[in-house]
């Protein structure tokens, strides 16, 4: 009878060994499906935040439409300001991007900006207000200004952190 009670207590574990292994593999085949759908949903390089516009209208950064460039900047710093004389003088270069000028600053700083800089008019140009915590999450802790390009596809196709030639940035534009 020991023979039996120990075959018993081997064939038992076995099955139960069998089982386990054959929970982990099924859970790991449904993880695993999981995942490509995710990485197949994620096609929208843009991040995710709100855009309050200076007119009151809001956008989902993800819903801006056509080549975009994204510049994060902040009215008082000198660096967002000769970066937006360049840009100024360079706009024929964007003809097919839409500037996006973003900022946690105040509505006032932003429309003074705006004017002082001479980029209030341009059709292609818009300023808009963003959270900190919004650019945090989609960007991290970022120097201004900082330029992003997307494409009309919403893939992002160059980032620049802090200052730069604005010819440099026209070299990734097509």
């Amino acid at each position: 009878m020991a023979f039996d009670f120990y075959t018993m207590k081997k064939t038992t574990l076995l099955m139960w060994m069998i089982v386990e292994a054959s929970m982990l593999l099924c859970c790991g085949a449904v993880a695993d499906k999981k995942v490509e759908k995710l990485e197949v949903q994620a096609t929208n390089d843009l991040p995710n935040m709100t855009i309050s516009f200076l007119d009151g209208s809001q956008v989902s950064a993800k819903k801006l439409e056509g080549n975009t460039v994204i510049v994060l900047f902040f009215p008082d710093c000198d660096h967002c300001q000769r970066e937006a004389v360049q840009i100024q003088k360079q706009l024929a270069g964007f003809k097919n991007y839409t500037l996006y000028f973003l900022t946690s600053a105040t509505k006032q700083e932003v429309e003074k900006f705006a004017v002082d800089y001479k980029l209030k008019d341009y059709k292609n140009v818009r300023f808009g207000l963003v959270t900190n915590q919004d650019v945090l999450t989609n960007y991290g802790a970022v120097a201004t200004p900082s330029l992003y390009l997307y494409s009309n596809e919403h893939k992002l196709i160059q980032a620049f952190n802090g200052e730069i030639e604005i010819e440099v940035v026209l070299k990734y534009i097509k």
